[in-house]
Order: C-alpha cells, then sequence, then structure tokens
C-alpha cells in the first residue's frame, strides 16, 4: 500500500486506495484462517482471496459507514 503524506482528493484515488486496502485485509484474513486451522502460510488461490476480499469488502463498507457518521457528529455544533 503506497502511504503518502498528500491527502487523497479524487475518487479514482480513493477507488485505488480502498482497492489495495481490500486485497491487503483479504490477504490477511486468508493468512489468520490458513494458522488458525494449520494450513500453512502459502499463496492463497485466487478463490481464497475472492472469498476473502468479499469478507473484507463488508468490514470495510461497516468501517466507512462509522467514519462518516463520526464525521457528520464532528460537524454537528455543540457538544458531543
Amino acid at each position: 500500500m503506497h502511504v503518502s503524506p498528500d491527502p487523497i482528493t479524487t475518487q479514482e484515488q480513493a477507488a485505488r486506495e480502498r482497492d489495495t486496502l481490500l486485497d491487503l485485509i483479504a490477504r490477511g484474513l486468508y493468512c489468520t484462517t490458513a494458522g488458525a486451522l494449520g494450513d500453512g502460510h502459502g499463496d492463497p488461490s485466487a478463490d481464497a482471496l475472492t472469498k476473502a476480499r468479499t469478507v473484507a469488502d463488508d468490514y470495510l463498507a461497516a468501517y466507512e459507514e462509522w467514519l462518516v457518521k463520526l464525521a457528520a457528529g464532528n460537524a454537528t455544533p455543540g457538544p458531543q
């Protein structure tokens, strides 16, 4: 994943970063599951990554929703 001090300013940049993050989370989920099952840490198959990416997408969507709610609450005047 590319880490930069420059803010993400376009939808295209955001989509690329989200895609990279999904891949990272999916691989992490695969490695965690494989390790817990004693299957080792070999390269995941395309099918395994597709399944893990679906779970990662659900997780990331919930996180994005939480961030939007947090930002809206912070934008509201008055005590939090």
